[in-house]
């Protein structure tokens, strides 16, 4: 008689999650998940990656799911640990990256007797998930597992799971196989012929056609040109798809909305064609008010969200475009396309002059510049949010070779530098470079020590301008004076060496490409100090009157009160 080989439940998870492709799982130790810590030991083969908060888990893991689509994991005790991680997973939701959490829970026997440490965990992450699961059962668990991680991936979002103390160490059947999916099989996307022919009506009516692609559309960068081309269309980018196609590239605009370029916004006022490929670009003031729009979009959610459209194709960008194109006829007029290519000129000139500038305090253009123009041609960057988003929008190269991520739809500080944690770990022969202020880089630095203790030559380039530049610009803008947004900082440089990595501080712009050079080159884990000037101003593409009055009344106001 054949005995049933069983193991524990933890054993069961971690050997599900490397059959995913899991490699490296963040997060703190704590009692509750001590079961798991120690399966994670025992298996060998996924690294747990201790951090020094658990948010920076999350975001290192949520950096990870964004950069490959693949399965990213974190994990928190129970109480205060899990809800740590709930900031990067918001990020991860939000940008539609399959991060899978698992949080410690107390005993079955102590839930719902106000017990130490216990929190409602099915409650907490209710919004956050698109799977949401205490494992209440040890027989259950292979199918909660495999259900967890076949969610994240198909949903393209976070998955959760409760794992109650006395059920980790409880037995399961050793043999039960998970069938993982790729997170990528869309079925059958090709589009009705009649959808197709009145996209290409539309289009063969047109006569200035713009073109918005966002990060959905990375993948058919060959049919996105062929599609400009026969249409003489320029190109206009979300900031997540900023690899998508360079900023010098002959056909693009550059990006569109507060932290775009004047010529898209141009472009958009003006189109009697918006063709929109893969982006949920969220802002609806951006969107022409008369052009008639095409949207093509994987996931129907997404279609006429943002403003009415004509004709919706739902399906891979890549696919939908390799049959929209070959029938689509090479338009002769080009005289739209040649007056968005002398605007972005004019454009280009203007923002050329602020990057070059040799003044003191350094211009925040020059560094944004500069990281691009020295860093590897297969570079990875990470941005954070804050007037450093705006730099990086507008100034900062990025080639096709190269990756590019940030906190896109939630917009959360502190993500950079522990997203280029996650980064490292999973391209170790890659630059890996944090784009990030000095307000995002001290809520969360205490995690640079994870990189040095991990020997991870991260590249963090702080653009220190001693406050919290976008929130006294928003303030300043509805009128209001500035108030409690300046910083006190500590010398970012010297705490890099405390911490056993390396630091510069700079201060003047001849130091700049020198120290630059010096810490792309460098095997250590490294912070970039960089005191840029605090007066220079993020400005939108155009400047509204009222824009314009409320910013004039604040520096009145900010005047008076230091009058008193």
């Amino acid at each position: 008689m054949a005995v049933t080989k069983t193991h524990k439940v933890v054993d069961h998870i971690v050997e599900t999650l490397y059959k995913y492709g899991v490699r490296h799982v963040f997060g703190i130790p704590g009692d509750a998940i001590n079961d798991l810590m120690d399966a994670i030991r025992r298996h060998g083969k996924v690294e747990f990656i201790q951090v020094r908060h658990e948010e920076t888990g999350a975001f290192a893991a949520s950096a990870q799911a964004k950069l490959t689509g693949k399965l990213a994991v974190c994990v928190g005790t129970a109480g205060g640990g899990a809800i740590h991680l709930l900031n990067g997973l918001y990020d991860a939701k939000l940008d539609h990256a399959p991060v899978l959490a698992i949080t410690g829970q107390l005993p079955r026997s102590e839930i719902g007797n106000h017990s130490h440490q216990e929190i409602n965990s099915t409650a907490l992450f209710s919004d956050v998930a698109v799977f949401n699961q205490t494992l209440f059962a040890s027989d259950s668990a292979p199918e909660i597992i495999q259900q967890a991680c076949n969610s994240a991936l198909i949903e393209k979002g976070v998955a959760h799971i409760a794992l109650p103390a006395d059920v980790a160490t409880e037995q399961v059947e050793a043999n039960i196989r998970c069938h993982p999916v790729a997170g990528t099989e869309t079925g059958n996307t090709k589009p009705l012929a009649s959808t197709l022919n009145n996209a290409l009506s539309l289009i063969e009516q047109a006569e200035k056609v713009v073109v918005l692609a966002g990060i959905g559309a990375i993948s058919a960068r060959q049919q996105l040109l062929t599609l400009l081309k026969k249409c003489n269309a320029p190109f206009i980018r979300s900031l997540k798809a900023k690899v998508l196609l360079p900023d010098e590239h002959e056909y693009s605009l550059g990006g569109l909305g507060l932290l775009g370029t004047r010529p898209s916004l141009e472009a958009i006022e003006n189109c009697d064609l918006l063709i929109m490929l893969g982006t949920d670009f969220p802002y609806k003031e951006y969107y022409p008010k008369n052009a008639k729009v095409i949207q093509v979009d994987k996931d129907i959610r997404h279609i006429g969200r943002r403003c009415p459209v004509d004709v919706s194709i739902v399906g891979e960008v890549s696919e939908v475009l390799d049959q929209l194109v070959v029938d689509l006829a090479q338009k002769d007029n080009d005289s739209f396309l040649t007056e968005c290519r002398h605007q972005k000129m004019k454009w280009s000139r203007e923002q050329g002059k602020k990057e070059n500038l040799q003044d003191t305090p350094i211009k925040p253009q020059l560094l944004a510049r500069s990281v691009g123009e020295l860093a590897n041609k297969d570079a990875i960057f990470l941005c954070d949010t804050g007037t450093v988003t705006a730099w990086v929008a507008r100034h900062l190269p990025v080639t096709e070779q190269q990756l590019f991520t940030l906190s896109g739809n939630l917009a959360t500080m502190a993500f950079s530098m522990a997203g280029a944690i996650g980064a490292q770990l999973k391209f170790p022969e890659r630059q890996v470079i944090a784009l990030i202020g000095d307000g995002g880089f001290s809520m969360l630095m205490q995690d640079f020590i994870t990189a040095v203790n991990r020997k991870l030559p991260i590249k963090v380039i702080i653009f220190n301008n001693a406050k919290f530049g976008l929130i006294q610009l928003e303030q300043e803008s509805s009128g209001y004076p500035d108030y409690k947004t300046s910083l006190k900082n500590p010398d970012f440089a010297e705490f890099a060496r405390l911490c056993g990595g390396k630091g510069w501080s700079v201060s003047r712009p001849e130091q700049l490409v020198d120290a630059l050079k010096e810490a792309f080159t460098s095997t250590d884990a490294c912070v970039l100090d960089v005191h840029v000037d605090p007066d220079e101003l993020v400005m939108p593409p155009k400047l509204e009157l009222s824009q314009a009055v409320n910013y004039s009344i604040a520096k009145a106001k900010e005047f008076l009160n230091s009058n008193d």
